[in-house]
């Protein structure tokens, strides 16, 4: 769970990979077992590339955007929904 920032995931990811994120950018560069709840794939536009190499690198580091994939919230989570108050 997160409710801001940036996560950068240098290798692979497991299960359930950015279940119930706000406002979380989420970059990974391996593979993802599952998505969370609320998640979902996103574009990694040239914006996000350079969020993703300043979130990951350390000031001598030359890390590249090459092979990361980005994904958050798909905002379903914020408001109550009645159509699924069965679930709760």
């Amino acid at each position: 769970m997160a409710q801001r920032g940036c996560l950068v995931v240098c290798g692979d990811a497991g299960d359930a990979l950015g279940d119930s994120i706000y406002e979380t950018h989420v970059y990974v560069r391996g593979r993802v077992a599952s998505l969370g709840a609320d998640c979902v794939e996103k574009e990694l536009r040239s914006i996000t590339s350079r969020n993703c190499v300043h979130c990951s690198s350390a000031p001598d580091s030359t890390t590249s955007t090459h092979g990361f994939r980005r994904y958050g919230s798909a905002r379903r989570l914020y408001n109550f929904q009645i159509d699924n108050a069965g679930a709760y």
